[in-house]
């Protein structure tokens, strides 16, 4: 799984231990990112756009606080991530 995908992943996962199920069906309205679980997840098309499309996809619905959620998601794995993969919304 590339790091796009792994970061997609991590943020979903940590969004649906607070939302419950509501969390995948918020990421699979989000265009570029094919969700059939929680756990299984494909990043197409500009990865940094589709990310960033993800985190505002929660954005909109539960606040700012759920950006934190996100950024803290990715923690462990935004240091292995290409730069230009990485959204500044998630820095």
């Amino acid at each position: 799984m590339d790091t796009a995908s792994q970061m997609a992943v991590k943020i979903i996962q940590e969004q649906e231990t607070i939302l419950g199920p509501v969390a995948v069906e918020q990421a699979k309205l989000v265009e570029g990112l094919e969700v059939v679980s929680g756990k299984d997840v494909k990043v197409t098309g500009d990865a940094k756009k589709v990310l960033e499309n993800l985190v505002v996809q929660y954005e909109k619905l539960f606040g700012r606080a759920s950006i934190e959620v996100c950024r803290e998601a990715v923690r462990g794995i935004i240091s292995q991530a290409p730069q230009e993969q990485i959204p500044s919304i998630l820095r």
